[in-house]
């Protein structure tokens, strides 16, 4: 018998203070732009699992176990640049949710999956979280000014390993001088 997996909890953290949170988390695990974060997930326990898009797991999503080993899914048709932030998305979930999944329910684990309900808004809080979470994680705010400065958007793109969306959005986010 597996595991039952509960819904992620909001943190209710601000977005600043999520993003200063996703920013020390890549000191303390040594991850600089433009590192694979494959590495990342492995040294943390857990895998990535590439899927197509229809199937028993939804790609885009984390399974984390009560004993904190998790897989993130991956849709099997996606870039490696936006496999890159999500992966980063879905350690937002394992680093801001889990806990609080692990506090309130012990022994059970927590499902993350991208398609939430619109009628949830814990759930929608929660992936926006992860968004914010990811977008500093992979993209730290000092060193995103000082790539944009040097060639903007896509100085970001090359040196972060990420889309042109998701640097065009941490850019704009940063209230960058994006066109």
């Amino acid at each position: 018998m597996g595991s039952i997996y509960k819904e992620p909890i909001p943190t209710r953290a601000s977005k600043a203070n999520i993003s200063a949170f996703a920013e020390e988390v890549a000191i303390e695990l040594s991850f600089d732009p433009g590192d694979p974060i494959e590495s990342v997930v492995s040294e943390l326990g857990g895998a990535i699992s590439y899927r197509n898009p229809i199937g028993e797991e939804i790609p885009e999503s984390i399974r984390v176990e009560p004993s904190r080993k998790f897989k993130i899914f991956l849709s099997s048709l996606t870039s490696s640049s936006r496999d890159r932030f999500t992966v980063a998305h879905e350690l937002g979930h394992f680093f801001l949710h889990f806990p609080l999944v692990a506090q309130a329910h012990p022994g059970y684990g927590m499902r993350a999956t991208r398609w939430v309900d619109d009628n949830n808004p814990d759930l929608q809080r929660c992936e926006w979280e992860a968004n914010w979470f990811a977008a500093a994680f992979v993209m730290p705010e000092a060193k995103v000014r000082a790539s944009f400065n040097q060639g903007g958007v896509y100085a970001i793109v090359s040196e972060f390993g990420v889309s042109e969306k998701a640097a065009l959005v941490r850019a704009k986010s940063l209230n960058l001088p994006v066109a």
